[in-house]
């Protein structure tokens, strides 16, 4: 997967550095050049400005963010076991994300030096069925452990409230469990403040 990767997904790189190359060597860069994007990027994202943001694709992504729900789950839910069932479903409610325009699905890859996956974000544009009220919401938001601290989340919550605001909408939610600090204080340092309680007991 990872050489499929690198193939499809950078496949403008060796063409950059050949230009690269082919420049006359009295020729200065500008120091704050803009790079330009391997298609089909959307952006550079994280402080270093190494790692770029993609559209979905199923025939390269679905396997790893299936994978990656083991974590995600396991980080939410204590009693959580992944196993195929699970599997199964959650890649079955992605193929069907895929195809539907109220859903919004997009992958963090490292920029042209390595070009593997290293995140995911999972947007959703939701109405209530009895108060007509339409929100955004977060359904999944993962960055592998390697890749944490470096503002990667952080990017991907301003990049979410770009893209609902894109399509009028101006309230958004997500769930995250109370035991899960890192993810709290993400979505805390980007805005979302508690407005509802879910409540549980066991007997």
């Amino acid at each position: 997967m990872k050489a499929l990767t690198k193939g499809l997904i950078w496949p403008w790189r060796g063409l950059a550095q050949r230009k690269r190359e082919d420049a006359p060597a009295s020729v200065a860069r500008p120091l704050h050049a803009p790079r330009a994007l391997p298609r089909p990027a959307l952006r550079w994202v994280g402080p270093l400005g190494k790692i770029a943001l993609r559209p979905f694709n199923w025939d390269y992504d679905a396997d790893i963010v299936c994978r990656w729900q083991s974590e995600t789950y396991a980080l939410n839910f204590a009693a959580f076991h992944f196993n195929d069932t699970f599997a199964s479903a959650f890649r079955h409610d992605l193929r069907r994300a895929m195809l539907d325009e109220a859903h919004g699905l997009f992958v963090l890859d490292e920029g042209p030096s390595g070009g593997e996956s290293c995140g995911f974000i999972w947007l959703v544009v939701c109405q209530n069925t009895w108060t007509s009220e339409r929100y955004g919401y977060i359904n999944n938001l993962y960055i592998v452990p390697e890749k944490r601290g470096q503002k990667l989340g952080e990017s991907l919550l301003g990049f979410s409230d770009e893209w609902f605001k894109s399509r009028r909408v101006s309230k958004l939610r997500l769930t995250v469990t109370a035991s899960n600090q890192a993810a709290c204080r993400l979505y805390e340092k980007g805005g979302y403040e508690v407005t509802r309680w879910e409540m549980e007991k066991e007997i």
